[in-house]
């Protein structure tokens, strides 16, 4: 016989907190994993290959269509600025080197300051996917306004300063994330620092070991530059300035999911 004691023993407690069946959904595992580290240092090679390939390409595009202003590589506008000052009877416009220079600073600004108010010591895969995606907008809004509006493809007017101030905007934001990502041979638009250290790499015709594959990240960082520019030239030759803004904000799409996955 069993006691009432050894009976209420087996029943189970009321009171008792039930199992959690909660498992992580769908949304909780991407909020997870956009706010983790960045991805690998070869998905960062391929990433960064494509931000500079971008930037050749914009610059291309933009500096023979719109009156020879570049909207990321800055030491190009500086040389610019100073022969339009000095009034050589190049090409170079002040005002339009000007928005392009000014634009590229705030981007860098907004970005430095975005970075203080979240915090962004180690910068997670959501901080580059944003910033990317801001840059790919611009590009299709700019893209849009050539389409839309012609006036702003003049090469003499005013008009394309919007052009200019929106390019060079999100170029500034894109050579913050490729500064931030953690592979200095990459330089985005700033090369020459990349050319100078290529050139004097020791291991500049090695094969293997230590110190290759840091050689190998400037070659290609100068090289996807390269291809930019002339795939921008191409573009711009025989589909117009409009595609070639369209192609730019795709790849920086296509670079954005990237620094998502």
């Amino acid at each position: 016989m069993t006691s009432r004691g050894d009976e209420e023993k087996g029943k189970p407690e009321l009171n008792a907190p039930e199992p959690s069946l909660e498992t992580p959904t769908l949304l909780s595992k991407f909020v997870s994993h956009i706010n983790s580290p960045l991805p690998t240092p070869l998905r960062r090679e391929i990433l960064l290959t494509l931000t500079t390939f971008q930037t050749g390409l914009l610059d291309a595009s933009v500096y023979i269509s719109l009156g020879h202003v570049f909207v990321a590589n800055m030491t190009g506008n500086i040389v610019l600025l100073g022969l339009a000052i000095a009034n050589l009877k190049t090409e170079a416009d002040v005002l339009p080197i000007c928005i392009s220079l000014v634009a590229f600073f705030v981007g860098g600004l907004v970005i430095g300051v975005i970075e203080r108010i979240a915090l962004q010591e180690n910068h997670t895969r959501l901080f580059f996917t944003a910033m990317t995606l801001v840059d790919c907008v611009l590009n299709f809004v700019a893209a849009t306004l050539v389409v839309t509006v012609p006036i702003v493809a003049e090469v003499n007017g005013n008009m394309r300063l919007i052009i200019f101030a929106l390019l060079a905007f999100g170029q500034g934001l894109q050579l913050v994330v490729t500064k931030r990502a953690g592979l200095p041979e990459f330089a985005n638009a700033v090369v020459t620092n990349t050319y100078v250290d290529l050139s004097t790499d020791p291991k500049l015709f090695a094969l293997w070991g230590p110190g290759v594959r840091e050689r190998n990240r400037r070659a290609v960082s100068l090289l996807s530059l390269l291809a930019g520019a002339l795939v921008g030239a191409e573009i711009y030759k025989y589909a117009g300035l409009d595609i070639a803004l369209f192609v730019a904000g795709g790849v920086s799409f296509i670079t954005a999911v990237g620094w998502s996955l």
